[in-house]
Order: structure tokens, then C-alpha cells, then sequence
């Protein structure tokens, strides 16, 4: 009967019956719609399946503008209230807080479970960042990300790689170092210290050094940054961009740095916001803008490499850089009619290796020299180890990867490091499906957060973890031997790492999604380690200066007062 009635009305006596309303009708109308969203909302919040303590959420997505983007900070307050497991909303998603290293155990598994495969959920926020669904890190199409993945691997395992990318960290060094006494020099330094913000200095070290083991192409941002210290701005320009091979690096990193913290920026602010309002049109136009900066250089390095092997093969033959055995693996796979890589795939495996091997290594290396500085007595037993690898006290070391492969406590200091500050706090993974973690079975599109943070200080598995200890990663005596006896270490803590715990210390990932380039920025590490302990003694300016720091996706190291000198055995 009731639907009869609805059927007879037209479309004139609704619009009749609209306008019979007055304001009181119509403000009852907002609250009653209100109102039963607000009952939907927190009925789909009290009926949720595997209901876990943690903050009321707020409607409408409030809780976003609460929100100062430090994961790092949210996850480890989340995790002292409300336990090892726990929920917020944010972003509009349920997000489920791990803090424990068993909970780890199904996303972390080096098992194939796509179901925990994604990094990332699809929006249209991230849709619209472009590289997203491409590539490897940000790629959730498991079938493209196992074909990228198998060509970098060859690619960083082609025979002479490693060697190639030492030598050209070493290389950089002399540059870096020739650099350092030119301003010592100029600027009458006493008591032969040179005093520098390390941030700054590592952070154009690390870009100069990724491009050239990455695309063979030599940057520019040490130099431009060296030249900024002199007062003819004119002589940066004459000197370093008259040479057409040599892109702006120093640009390439500003774009860097502008891109990872604006990623942030699209994923927590509403699109309407972005196009339409200035404030933030002009924010989302400077990201997008810095995205499109990197893409375009990077197509610029391809096309000449292609163009090279093309026309001159021979000329190639001798280059071991990443993107050369990229384009000649697939090369060779179009030739073989086997799976090859698209254009955009191999500029995005590029854009990747940038993002991942940038901004991560050099904020590592910060912390790391800032531990180091910090516990004298872990320099000095670094500093042994290092003498006794490379005896020679010649300006010159030759390195190779059997040397650095003996750096074992040096190794342990990058793991400690890491540990007390790991440069990502905070992971993500998204179901796909039905999945099992952390005893329970949650639905698909489930949003987990990995605490690695709060893990790695943790009591349950680290004992004092608070105390910067690379002894508990140091399993060997004072002659370099394997030491089988562990009653001078922390039992506890090598029975958590190896047996009990596997997943109590996070650096590169793990399972299926570990990172690929993990050999190649250890390798890194270790030589810019051994290069600067071996000739320099290096300080802290202030002792008692606490670190700098900005947490959004990743902690940036902000400045790092340092100062340096040459030792006495390197004279």
C-alpha cells in the first residue's frame, strides 16, 4: 500500500512538498542525517570483528587533523597505552599496530603469502603520484614486482658491480676530502679542526654517490654545495654545467627531500583541498612538480644509455653502473623473446634505487657517527678493528668487498645503530584477503602497522635498550676469532636475534618484501665508515646537543655538528 502512495507522487509533488518546508524542517532534516551517520559510523566500530583497545575514532575523518604525519611518535604512545596490539583510525582506515616480533612472523615470512603481499592501499591520492603500482617498493601487482625484481637482482649481481660501486664511493671520498681541507685551508681553522654539519655534507656524498652506481652519471651536489661556501657564485656555474654529461644533483636532491615529505601531504589531505584550495593546490603543485623534475631527468639518463648501447656497444662493455646492466639484461631478454621490462618500469625501478638509497643511507650514517662520537670506547675499538684490516697508513686504502666483508664490529655498529634509530620506525602492510596474523583471521583490506621502533627497544628482547651496545651483534674475541663462548656477551639478546625472536631487529625489511639493495648500502656504510675513521678523528661539537630530528614516513636527520681532524698514524 505504502509503495502505491510513493508510485502516484511525480516528480512536481515532491518538488511541492520541498518547498512547504521551513527552516526548522530542514535543520531537522542535517541533524536526523546526522545523527544516523554518526550511529552507522560507531555501529561499524562496535560490531568490528577483533575488536582491539585503542582510541575512540572520531567521525568524518577528525582525527586526520590531529594528525602531525610522525608515525614514529603516534605508534610508540599507541603501543606504551594500550599494549603490543592495538587499533586507531586514520585516514579515513582502521590501522592494526604490531609491536610484538612473533606478531611478525606471517608478514615477514620469506614464504610467497600475497594475501600480506600490498605496501600500500589503492587511492586516488596515491593514484595520482604516478610511480605508485609500478616499480618494486610502492608495486602491489605481484606479477610485475617478481619481473622487476628478478632484473634488479641480476643487475646488482652482474660480476664486477660491487667492486665498481666501492671504488666509486672511495673515489667520491678523495673528492669529498679535498673538499673538506680547501675550506679547513681557507677558513684558518684551529687546532687543525674543522668544524662542518655532517648532515649536510653526507646527505650531497650519499646523492653524487648513489647516481653514479645507479646511472653512471657523475652529479654535482658536493660541488655545489663546496661552491656555496665561496663568495664568486659565478665560478659554480662556469665550472660545473659547462659539461653536458653532468646533471644538476643538487636540484635532483632539493626534489628528493620536497617529494618524500610531500607524499605524506597527499595521503592525509583531502583532494577536494588539493585542487581547489590555494594553500594547498600550490603544496600539492610543488610535490608534483618535484616528481615530474625526477622523472624527466631520469628518462634524459635513459635515453642516452639506450641511445649508447645502440649505436656504441663496445662503449658499455666496461660500465658496471645499474642502469647500464638494466637496459643490457634487457636487451638481451627482448632478443631471447623472454619477459622484458617496459620503458616505464626500468625509469621507475631507477626513481626507486633514488628513494631508497638516498635520504635512508645517509641519515643512517648520521646516526651512526653520532653514536660512535658519542661512546668513546666503541671508537676506539672500531678504530683498532679498522688499523688492523688496512694496516697501510697511506692516504690511499684499497678496498674491496673481501675487506669489507672483515669489518665485523663495524657491521655491528651499523646494526646497533639502526636499532636505536631506524630510519623507517614504522611499516605497512595491507591485505588483499582473508589473512591470518597475530592469532586472529582479519577480512581483506586490513591496514597493519609495523612498529619496528618499539620493538627494537623493547625489554623482551634487548637487555639496557637504551645503551648503545654493538657488542651484542660482535661474536668474536680480541684476535678476530669466531667466539663460541658467549659468557661475555649478552646470552639473551643472541638467543632473541638468532632463535627465539627473528624478527626483534628490522633493518632492511624482510620476508618477500626485504630489500633487494641491502649487500650494495651495507657496502656503502662500511666504506665511507672505514675512509673516514681511518684518516680522520672525528668529535662532536656539543656532546650534550641532543640529535635534531623530523619523523613523517621515515626520521630525518636534521643537523649533526661535527668536528674532524686528521689522526696521527694517518700523517
Amino acid at each position: 500500500m505504502f509503495l502505491r502512495i510513493i508510485e502516484s507522487f511525480n516528480i512536481l509533488d515532491y518538488l511541492r512538498i520541498i518547498e512547504s518546508f521551513n527552516t526548522v524542517d530542514y535543520l531537522l532534516i542535517i541533524l536526523l542525517t546526522l545523527l544516523l551517520y554518526l550511529f552507522r559510523f560507531y555501529h561499524n566500530y562496535f560490531t568490528r570483528p577483533n575488536p582491539l583497545p585503542g582510541p575512540l575514532p572520531l567521525p568524518f575523518e577528525l582525527q586526520n587533523l590531529f594528525f602531525d604525519g610522525n608515525f614514529h611518535q603516534l605508534t610508540a604512545s599507541l603501543r606504551q597505552k594500550y599494549g603490543d596490539i592495538c587499533e586507531f583510525r586514520l585516514g579515513g582506515s582502521r590501522r592494526i599496530v604490531l609491536s610484538k616480533a612473533n606478531y611478525l612472523d606471517n608478514l615477514l615470512a620469506p614464504s610467497k603469502n600475497l594475501a600480506l603481499f600490498p605496501t600500500y592501499e589503492n587511492s586516488p591520492a596515491m593514484n595520482s603520484l604516478r610511480n605508485f603500482g609500478r616499480g618494486i617498493s610502492l608495486n602491489n601487482n605481484y606479477e610485475s614486482w617478481k619481473v622487476n625484481k628478478y632484473f634488479l637482482v641480476q643487475s646488482l649481481s652482474t660480476p664486477g658491480f660491487n667492486e665498481e660501486a666501492i671504488k666509486h664511493n672511495k673515489d667520491l671520498f678523495e673528492v669529498l676530502d679535498g673538499y673538506w681541507n680547501s675550506l679547513k685551508k681557507s677558513q684558518s681553522c684551529n687546532d687543525n679542526w674543522f668544524e662542518m654539519d655532517f648532515v649536510q655534507w653526507i646527505n650531497r656524498f650519499m646523492t653524487d654517490n648513489i647516481s653514479i652506481i645507479i646511472t653512471g652519471e657523475r652529479g654535482c651536489s658536493i660541488s655545489s654545495y663546496y661552491h656555496s661556501f665561496n663568495s664568486d657564485k659565478s665560478i659554480l656555474e662556469s665550472s660545473l654545467f659547462d659539461d653536458p654529461k653532468v646533471y644538476n644533483s643538487d636540484k635532483f636532491t632539493r626534489a628528493i627531500k620536497a617529494y618524500l615529505r610531500g607524499v605524506s601531504f597527499f595521503y592525509f589531505v583531502h583532494p577536494f583541498l588539493r585542487r581547489y584550495v590555494p594553500y594547498f593546490k600550490n603544496k600539492a603543485n610543488a610535490v608534483l612538480e618535484s616528481r615530474d623534475y625526477m622523472l624527466k631527468t631520469i628518462d634524459n639518463i635513459i635515453e642516452r644509455r639506450t641511445f649508447d648501447l645502440v649505436n656504441t656497444p663496445q662503449k658499455l662493455k666496461s660500465k658496471h653502473d645499474l642502469l647500464t646492466n638494466l637496459i643490457t639484461a634487457n636487451h638481451d631478454a627482448k632478443s631471447k623473446l623472454t619477459e622484458f621490462l617496459p620503458d616505464q618500469e626500468i625509469r621507475t625501478v631507477i626513481f626507486d634505487m633514488f628513494l631508497a638509497g638516498t635520504d635512508t643511507s645517509s641519515n643512517t650514517l648520521c646516526y651512526i657517527i653520532y653514536y660512535i662520537c658519542l661512546n668513546p670506547h666503541v671508537k676506539q675499538k672500531m678504530v683498532e678493528e679498522i688499523d688492523l684490516v688496512f694496516p697501510d697508513s697511506s692516504d690511499t686504502l684499497s678496498i674491496t668487498a673481501n675487506h669489507l666483508t672483515r669489518l665485523k664490529y663495524c657491521e655491528a655498529i651499523i646494526k646497533e645503530a639502526s636499532r636505536l634509530m631506524p630510519v623507517l620506525p614504522v611499516a605497512k602492510r595491507v591485505a588483499s584477503a582473508e589473512c591470518e596474523v597475530a592469532g586472529y583471521i582479519w577480512p581483506a583490506k586490513t591496514i597493519f602497522q609495523l612498529n619496528y621502533a618499539s620493538i627494537h627497544m623493547n625489554e623482551k628482547y634487548w637487555t639496557n635498550p637504551t645503551v648503545f651496545d654493538p657488542d651484542r651483534f660482535y661474536l668474536q674475541n680480541d684476535l678476530g676469532e669466531l667466539n663460541d663462548d658467549l659468557s661475555n656477551f649478552d646470552q639473551e639478546n643472541k638467543k632473541s636475534i638468532h632463535e627465539k625472536d627473528k624478527h626483534s631487529l628490522v633493518i632492511f625489511g624482510g620476508g618477500i618484501r626485504s630489500c633487494p639493495g641491502k649487500k650494495l648500502a651495507m657496502f656503502n656504510m662500511l666504506t665511507f665508515i672505514a675512509l673516514t675513521f681511518k684518516k680522520y678523528d672525528v668529535e662532536l661539537m656539543d656532546v650534550d646537543a641532543p640529535l635534531k630530528t623530523h619523523t613523517d614516513f621515515i626520521i630525518h636527520c636534521l643537523e649533526l655538528k661535527i668536528k674532524i681532524k686528521p689522526r696521527k698514524s694517518s700523517l
